[in-house]
């Protein structure tokens, strides 16, 4: 049997999603409605809680040598940003929290990486958020400037929106979720592969989709609407340079502190506290947070370099806006 595959577009208020249906299905009109039906149930929903180590289910795999170049290890943090973390041996030191011990890992490595779980479309839309991000704090980190002026604040705001959810996003319980209304088709691997690769979501017989589909919807839309939440909340965000003392980067972004976004070892963005300089004090309150909020490692430069309080009481309280030196 021949499939052919004309586009079913829908948004509002969504992303824009392009579903494979046979021209010959006369239930292909009901694939849209299937698929939008299931991401908004999932993203109606309160935000999932972290996926715990060891209960995701294991991605599927690609065909031999992955001929459609998908991405099967998708950066939660940008490794960019990790690779400005990077000691003279290409690598960050890390802390694994659940097994107490510190080791080197490369930016590459599979312990920073989500495993397939969104979508080849999804990866690719997301990319154009870090691109943007990057393109706005290049000229911080080379310190040609030491502001955020407000046209960039939006690139920022979809960064953390994207690192918050990438985080809850990370894990898939199962590989497939079942749909209602639609028989969907058998096809073969190859076929499915080319589909991803050309952003087309595909239905399988028995009307089962790819679970990274949905959740790669869900995503965006969650990472959209975390976005004009940020817009709305957070007024600004300071550009802190660390005196003495260097930040860790969090697997988790924690909330306790508006929003931080690390740039380098000793620069970061915080949200809510002016441009300017901190102490080491200000340092260690601030890495004290951000360890506070870890589930499974932090990592740094040098953790060694890395000041925290010996007990940090005040780990849920933000920044003090006193504690920063404002530039000048």
């Amino acid at each position: 049997m021949q499939f052919t595959f004309p586009e079913l577009d829908w948004k509002e208020n969504m992303p824009v999603i392009r579903i494979a249906v046979a021209d010959d299905d006369p239930d292909s009109a009901c694939y849209a409605a299937a698929v939008m039906a299931a991401t908004l149930a999932q993203a109606s929903e309160p935000l999932p809680p972290l996926p715990a180590q060891g209960k995701w289910s294991k991605p599927e795999k690609t065909l031999p040598e992955n001929p459609k170049r998908l991405t099967l290890k998708q950066h939660v943090f940008p490794v960019r940003s990790i690779e400005r973390f990077v000691d003279q041996s290409g690598r960050v030191s890390v802390f694994d929290m659940l097994r107490v011990k510190e080791h080197p890992a490369r930016p590459e490595d599979i312990l920073f990486c989500a495993r397939r779980a969104w979508d080849q479309r999804t990866e690719a839309g997301i990319t154009q958020i870090e691109n943007k991000f990057q393109e706005v704090v290049q000229p911080i980190i080379e310190g040609q400037v030491n502001t955020i002026a407000p046209e960039h604040k939006p690139a920022i705001d979809s960064m953390f929106a994207l690192w918050v959810m990438r985080t809850h996003f990370r894990g898939l319980a199962a590989q497939e979720l079942q749909l209602f209304g639609v028989r969907g088709y058998d096809l073969t691997k190859a076929h499915e592969e080319h589909l991803e690769s050309t952003d087309r979501l595909f239905v399988r017989r028995g009307g089962k989709v790819p679970a990274r589909q949905i959740n790669g919807a869900q995503l965006q839309l969650r990472v959209s609407s975390y976005t004009r939440d940020l817009a709305a909340a957070l007024n600004g965000l300071g550009v802190v340079h660390a005196q003495a003392g260097e930040f860790i980067v969090p697997d988790v972004p924690t909330l306790k502190i508006a929003a931080f976004i690390p740039l380098s070892p000793t620069l970061a963005l915080i949200g809510a506290v002016p441009d300017g300089d901190v102490v080491e004090q200000t340092v260690a309150e601030v890495n004290s947070a951000l360890k506070a909020g870890s589930r499974e490692y932090y990592f740094a430069r040098d953790l060694s370099k890395c000041p925290f309080f010996a007990t940090s009481p005040s780990t849920d309280a933000n920044v003090p806006a006193d504690s920063v030196q404002r530039i000048t």
